[in-house]
């Protein structure tokens, strides 16, 4: 009896061991792993880079103030004409030293070198906006036809690319471009952008400056832009950071206008001093009664850039005649500073 009973206790265990151990093994499905997520792949596609105008100064004293610790004043300078000038300086640029001043924080009306700022808060204009570049067709408007003094002849029937604009202004101080590209900028409203042309010479610290209009003319109120001559090589220097620019301000003689088109228009530059002054590159001229002749010249000769600034002259042969001996003055001047420490232990 005890060995039937041995063998159903065997026989339960058996059982029982079955049902919870052996079974859900040989039932139980092998682990899966869990599906891999695969990483997405982004496929870049190539953007052009936008295209921009300025290149940034290499000069560290760029945006810096102007040392006049060594500048010859006033009528002191040795060279005939200075007493024309009604306010002037010249800079070397590469020291950020002024090498001669007469009244160079004194504003005075500055005619159509106006048209500096014009030129660089278009050139910014065509680094920031998306929707413009020199191509962007420009419709002349009835206030940019009925400009007077330089121009090129607008008509309301016209449309310009914006580089043709700006070009014009360049090289024939055209005072109806000066409008219609300050126009567009501004929105169709001049008041905005002549804001923005005082808001920027207050960043750039350009002293004693207020502009009354986008293009240099004395206004029908009498009223004038003005500036001072620190505040123009001011205003140079940082328009010396486009070439494309001064590309233009050196061009002597271009067109304005495609060919075949019976308005085609001879551009000469106004700055004469391209063909008689070594080295001379830029800037901008000017004139109005107001101001007189006038002049912001920029000057390179051996890799030295020196700038020079006058007003007030009586004609333009005149103040051409001065700026190209005050160069001449300026880079010996320059190099008798530079070498000023060695100078000191000279004996006879």
């Amino acid at each position: 009896m005890k060995k039937y009973v041995t063998i159903i206790v065997i026989l339960i265990l058996v059982i029982l061991a079955h049902f919870f151990f052996i079974g859900p093994l040989i039932s139980s499905k092998p682990e899966t792993k869990p599906a891999q997520i695969q990483p997405q792949i982004i496929v870049k596609t190539d953007v052009p880079a936008r295209k921009t105008y300025k290149v940034a100064s290499q000069n560290p004293r760029f945006g810096k103030f102007f040392d006049y610790r060594k500048a010859v004043w006033d009528n002191k300078l040795p060279l005939a004409g200075g007493k024309q000038v009604r306010a002037g300086i010249l800079v070397d640029l590469d020291t950020h030293k002024v090498l001669w001043a007469k009244k160079p924080r004194t504003g005075v009306p500055i005619a159509s070198m106006t048209k500096m700022m014009t030129l660089l808060l278009a050139f910014e204009a065509l680094d920031k906006r998306s929707d413009l570049d020199l191509d962007t067709p420009i419709d002349v408007s009835p206030g940019a036809a009925g400009m007077g003094g330089s121009q090129v002849y607008l008509d309301v029937q016209e449309t310009h690319p914006f580089g043709e604009l700006l070009k014009s202004m360049a090289i024939k101080s055209a005072n109806d471009s000066a409008y219609l590209v300050a126009e567009y900028l501004g929105d169709s409203s001049m008041a905005h952008f002549i804001a923005a042309m005082n808001k920027r010479a207050y960043k750039l610290r350009m002293p004693s400056t207020n502009f009354v209009n986008v293009h240099g003319l004395t206004s029908s109120d009498k009223a004038n832009s003005t500036s001072s001559p620190e505040g123009l090589a001011i205003l140079a220097e940082h328009l010396l950071q486009y070439p494309l620019l001064m590309e233009w301000t050196s061009t002597k003689q271009s067109y304005f206008r495609p060919e075949g088109n019976k308005h085609r228009q001879l551009l000469t530059n106004t700055n004469r001093l391209l063909r008689k002054c070594q080295g001379v590159d830029g800037l901008k001229t000017g004139y109005t009664r107001a101001a007189g002749f006038c002049i912001s010249a920029t000057c390179r000769r051996g890799g030295k850039r020196l700038v020079a600034v006058v007003t007030g002259f009586k004609s333009s042969k005149a103040r051409n005649a001065f700026v190209n001996k005050l160069f001449d003055w300026g880079y010996k001047k320059a190099l008798e500073i530079e070498n000023l420490p060695k100078l000191k232990n000279f004996k006879k």
